[in-house]
């Protein structure tokens, strides 16, 4: 997952692998970012928790 926010450029969020096993997070992302994936149904997913004025942007799941 990236963001982009108003004006800025694309910032790494978030990355889970295709099996799901592995789970990174960009650092002041840490325990406010949840990534889940479900194969079966070609989806993938991307929560914030603690939303603040900095997280206002377009989020991209690549």
């Amino acid at each position: 997952w990236y963001r982009q926010a108003p004006g800025g450029s694309l910032q790494w969020v978030s990355f889970i692998s295709t099996d799901s096993s592995v789970k990174k997070s960009e650092p002041a992302m840490e325990g406010r970012a949840l990534v889940s994936r479900d194969n079966s149904r070609s989806e993938s997913s991307l929560s914030l928790r603690a939303l603040g004025p900095r997280d206002s942007a377009r989020y991209f799941c690549a």
